[in-house]
């Protein structure tokens, strides 16, 4: 069956068919509908043989009676010449007349007179009784089909009540084959040969909207026929016409079902099409017009369209289309209003440094959209690099941990074995001094591990804080006493200026007393001698302060914030000792204890400053 749906000869066999097959359904149908509403298939027809014959068969009884009435002979055992009398006269009648006579026990009867008999069983007998000359008779006529001529739509009833079963039989056949063809014809719409799948020809691409303006007027044209024509032949061939139509539109749509362009092929939609595209266009252009210009374009047009009804304005005519008018400019302008909340809203968490809420654009229109894009864009952009930042932060302070544990163990026995070397006694002084050179340098190499571990930990937060409350005053003395001695000996005076207030503050001693180790040992190492270096608490409001000042030994010749950055001194020829984590190290362990940490620098002075909450003594 599939190898039959593209050939042009099996499509059209089977169209042909369809119609007559429709024109034998629907005849088949109507005849059963009409054979119901005489109610055939319950009583056998009768009511229709009623219809028929009733009349004639009454009037034809009725003339029989008249006949022997008249007739004085008449007896209930006739003589042989009034029954060949009576044969004579009815025998070209088109019933079949019994006349029968009843006994004189009144139960059995017989036939008296007759004019011929049936050839079969007769569709409708009538039988009336009737006295005559003291005799009991029943006169019956049975019609026969034979000799009575009817009319083309009562023979044809007749017919039908004859075939009633045999029509059901039909009907049922005839719809069965307008299936099959209906099922072929629709299943080979849009198969032709030469071409895979689905082909539409100019045929199938006719749109829909049209075909049904076709139904239209088709409709109407039947419609004018069977009102005001009303000729036979006309009137089946313009529904010939209608049912060919109709199959055809059902072909093409089925063909447009298969292919998906039964809306979009529609004449509508291609108009739609074009309006949105001239729409999309006029939107393009608005678009690049700037805001300015546009807002100035729609406060002209609203201004115009004021002016408009007011000057044909007659007894508040157009009042109300200007109230209209202006309720849906306001409406708009509160639409922007908030439109424009949100892109503050979005704004002022990028500036405060929130990334974690992107702008809303769902109901934005141009600009606001526009600008709402840039906004996320940013947002993103920012989001990724500080993610970015923060990975590459991770991923040195990783290196730089590991890298410091693996270098400890190597170090540990450089140091075992010089300090055994140093045991030995060793008379070669050159061989001395290179111990002494191994020893003072594998010293600094492990401090500088140290350093770099205490900096990893402090910029990862793996250091335990523990706060407690702590006495700035008593501290920053301990401090001072503690290196007061070794920056004496530098030539550097400390000057110690405590706050009269006793102020203290929540701080983990261990870390502050790193912290503050730091501070001196780069004062000691980089102030400048004959200098003094002033180390003064103070408080301000809720705040307390912890500073450190002294003059540089070098040019600082960098900014403070590049001081607080991993491997950076303020000597830029790097010809001292130190390591270059002091202050990273300071500010990391600074912001472990919820403290500020800043630098300054001011020509050659070189301000450090900690910053604490400050508490109540317990």
């Amino acid at each position: 069956m599939k190898k039959l749906l593209d050939k042009t000869w099996a499509k059209v066999t089977a169209f042909c068919l369809l119609v007559v097959f429709t024109a034998l359904t629907v005849a088949g149908g109507a005849g059963i509908a009409l054979l119901v509403s005489e109610n055939v298939y319950r009583d056998g027809g009768y009511s229709v043989y009623e219809y028929l014959y009733r009349a004639d068969a009454y009037d034809a009884v009725h003339d029989v009676y008249g006949y022997l009435q008249n007739d004085a002979a008449f007896t209930a055992d006739p003589s042989e010449e009034l029954k060949t009398r009576f044969a004579r006269d009815y025998r070209d009648w088109h019933y079949a007349i019994e006349v029968c006579a009843y006994a004189e026990d009144g139960e059995s009867s017989s036939i008296i007179l007759d004019n011929y008999r049936l050839a079969g069983p007769s569709p409708y007998t009538l039988s009336l009784d009737y006295v005559i000359g003291g005799t009991k008779v029943t006169i019956s006529a049975a019609a026969d089909p034979s000799r009575i001529g009817l009319d083309f739509e009562d023979t044809l009833l007749s017919r039908l009540v004859r075939l009633r079963h045999a029509l059901i039989v039909f009907e049922l056949l005839a719809a069965a084959a307008w299936l099959f063809c209906f099922s072929f014809t629709l299943s080979s719409a849009g198969h032709w040969r030469g071409y895979e799948g689905i082909h539409l020809t100019w045929f199938d691409k006719i749109p829909m909207d049209v075909w049904a303006l076709l139904v239209y007027l088709a409709g109407n044209a039947l419609e004018w026929q069977l009102v005001f024509v009303y000729d036979v032949p006309m009137t089946v061939a313009v529904i010939l016409a209608a049912v060919i139509l109709f199959y055809l539109i059902l072909t093409a749509f089925a063909a447009q079902c298969k292919a998906g362009t039964v809306l979009k092929g529609t004449a509508i939609a291609f108009i739609l099409r074009l309006l949105w595209k001239a729409l999309r266009w006029l939107g393009c252009v608005i678009v690049r017009i700037p805001l300015v210009w546009k807002t100035a374009l729609a406060v002209a047009a609203m201004l115009a369209f004021d002016l408009l009804c007011l000057a044909n304005m007659h007894d508040g005519e157009f009042l109300p289309a200007m109230l209209i008018g202006n309720l849906l400019a306001g409406l708009f302008l509160i639409y922007l209003a908030i439109g424009l909340k949100k892109l503050q809203k979005g704004g002022r968490a990028l500036a405060e440094g929130d990334f974690s809420a992107p702008v809303d654009t769902k109901w934005l229109i141009c600009d606001l959209r526009r600008h709402a894009d840039d906004l996320n864009s940013i947002q993103q952009g920012v989001k990724k690099a500080v993610e970015q930042q923060m990975r590459s932060e991770r991923m040195k302070t990783e290196l730089i941990t590991n890298v410091s544990h693996d270098i400890k163990t190597p170090l540990t026995s450089i140091v075992n074995y010089v300090d055994l070397l140093k045991r030995e006694k060793i008379d070669n002084p050159t061989a001395v001094r290179y111990i002494e050179v191994l020893d003072r340098q594998s010293a600094r190499l492990r401090r500088l591990t140290d350093d770099l571990v205490e900096a990893s930990k402090a910029a990862s937060g793996s250091i335990p804080v523990t706060l407690s409350d702590t006495d700035v005053n008593v501290f920053l003395t301990q401090a001072v006493g503690e290196y007061r001695q070794r920056l004496t000996e530098s030539g550097i005076e400390p000057v110690l200026v405590l706050d009269e207030s006793d102020p203290h503050i929540k701080a983990d001693g261990r870390l502050l007393w790193r912290v503050l180790d730091n501070l001196l040992s780069n004062v000691n190492k980089y102030a400048m001698p004959g200098t003094r270096v002033y180390v003064s608490s103070e408080t301000s409001g809720e705040r307390v302060s912890i500073t450190v000042k002294n003059i540089s030994r070098y040019p600082l010749n960098i900014s403070a914030d590049e001081l607080t950055e991993r491997f950076v001194r303020g000597d830029a020829s790097r010809s001292t000792e130190g390591s270059g984590l002091g202050l990273s190290i300071a500010s990391g362990l600074a912001k472990l204890q919820n403290a500020g940490f800043g630098l300054s620098v001011d020509g050659d002075l070189f301000k450090a400053r900690l910053e604490f909450d400050r508490i109540q003594p317990v």
